[in-house]
């Protein structure tokens, strides 16, 4: 359905997306000066008591979650028996929209955008959730002022309690960033949002999808290309992404933090050397300038001057006198 033009004292701007679930609005809070996203389920699920209760088990582990890596609930409601949550506004889009030139991203901004992915994931495994479709249209980003993009986790509809994990027999999840093990539908736990996360730094760092083909062809799936051979980058790199790629969740790292602190110590020179630098006040220019003396330099002076000029007037005297004398011998 369509939202109203207001829900309360929001006022409706413009759809934002649609899913197989739901819809995303962006809605205007005219009193608080703000935008915010509203997402509603679709018509044909909205009658459904189990996707109903899934939906609004989404807003309630963002609700939980609060962290400023994962997006957050302000408010839930429902129109003509159609439920809908208030959640943050991500006004630069998504990753989708980053990898999509196909170019490479620089090192230094996929070591920072895979650290804040693996903030907010980590919070959510702490909260016994595994997300289960990490990709680029679900890692939102929202403008963060003097310190840059923030990155935000989303769409947790796919997501499920590690505790019902075993009692899921749908596939669930995108082929090209899918752990392999998530096929079968067993034994999943939060070494499957390792995997994805590692595929999309992959995507990131070459431009290139670690995988492509049908869910079915993970049943076989094998290493990528090591990313070295696929763009300018330290072999060390090949080593940190292979490892969370392995189809064996065992051979993975163990966590999302493990993950993103390994590939940040795999490229420490090239984020030195493409990372823009801070302007520093050496590298400034130089403008002569009359510094003000600090209160009471003049007075400290003072005497070293009287002492200087006694010496020089002693001085002078001597010499004078010194003349005379030779003058009358």
């Amino acid at each position: 359905m369509s939202l109203p033009a207001r829900l309360g004292r929001l006022e409706r701007v413009e759809r934002l997306g649609v899913g197989g679930f739901a819809t995303v609005w962006l809605y205007r809070d005219e009193e608080l000066q703000s935008d915010v996203a509203v997402k509603a389920l679709a018509d044909n699920w909205a009658q459904r008591i189990d996707v109903r209760e899934r939906f609004l088990e989404e807003a309630r582990i963002l609700r939980r979650a609060d962290s400023d890596h994962v997006v957050r609930v302000y408010d839930v409601g429902e129109v003509d028996s159609t439920p809908y949550f208030v959640m943050t506004y991500a006004d630069l889009g998504s990753l989708a929209h980053v990898v999509e030139s196909g170019e490479p991203l620089p090192p230094w901004r996929v070591v920072d955008l895979v650290e804040q992915a693996a903030a907010g994931l980590a919070v959510l495994h702490e909260l016994g959730v595994v997300h289960r479709d990490v990709k680029p249209q679900n890692l939102l980003l929202r403008s963060g002022g003097s310190a840059g993009e923030r990155l935000l986790v989303a769409d947790l509809g796919v997501a499920k309690a590690m505790l019902h994990a075993s009692g899921l027999t749908q596939v669930v999840g995108t082929p090209a960033y899918m752990a392999p093990e998530q096929v079968i539908g067993e034994g999943i736990d939060t070494r499957a949002d390792v995997h994805a996360l590692a595929a999309v730094a992959y995507q990131l760092l070459t431009g290139r999808l670690a995988r492509t083909g049908s869910v079915t062809d993970l049943l076989t799936a094998e290493l990528p290309l090591a990313p070295s051979r696929l763009a300018d980058l330290p072999t060390r790199v090949d080593d940190v992404l292979l490892r969370s790629l392995d189809p064996d969740p065992d051979r993975r790292h163990p966590d999302v933090g493990t993950l993103a602190a390994d590939l940040a110590d795999a490229l420490p020179r090239t984020i030195a050397r493409d990372r823009p630098r801070p302007t520093r006040l050496q590298d400034r220019p130089t403008v002569a300038t009359a510094r003000p003396e600090p209160p009471g330099a003049g007075r400290r002076r003072l005497p070293v001057l009287l002492t200087l000029i006694c010496l020089l007037v002693l001085g002078a005297s001597f010499a004078a006198s010194y003349a005379v004398t030779s003058l009358v011998r």
